[in-house]
C-alpha cells in the first residue's frame, strides 16, 4: 500500500483497495477462529489496519481516524460477522421447523 501511496493513487482508492483486498485476508474465516484468539494476537491484527490506515491517512491517530471515516476495529468487525452468520443460521432453523410444522398440519 505503501507504494501506491508513492505513485500518487488518491486515499479513497486506496481505502477500497484495503476493504477489498487486505481486510478479507485479514477476517478469513474468523467466526471459526475468533474465539481462539489471545490478545497478542487480537493486537497483531489491529496494528495491520493501523499500519494500513496510517499509510492512507498519515500520522492522524488511529482511533480518530477510525471515528471520522466510520471505520469499525477488526475486533468489532469479527464480532458483527460472527453474529451475522448465528443469525442467519437461526433464521433457516426457523424456516426449516416453520415449513415442518405446516406440512404436519
Amino acid at each position: 500500500m505503501k507504494q501506491f501511496r508513492k505513485a500518487g493513487v488518491s486515499k479513497d482508492d486506496l481505502m477500497f483497495y484495503y476493504q477489498s483486498v487486505v481486510r478479507p485476508v485479514l477476517e478469513y474465516v474468523c467466526p471459526c477462529w475468533h474465539l481462539n484468539l489471545t490478545k497478542e494476537l487480537t493486537k497483531q491484527l489491529e496494528d495491520v489496519q493501523r499500519r494500513a490506515l496510517q499509510v492512507i491517512f498519515g500520522n492522524i491517530p488511529y482511533d480518530e481516524v477510525r471515528c471520522a471515516h466510520n471505520i469499525p476495529s477488526l475486533a468489532e468487525r469479527r464480532l458483527e460477522l460472527k453474529q451475522n452468520i448465528f443469525r442467519q443460521d437461526y433464521q433457516r432453523q426457523l424456516e426449516r421447523t416453520l415449513v415442518s410444522s405446516a406440512s404436519q398440519a
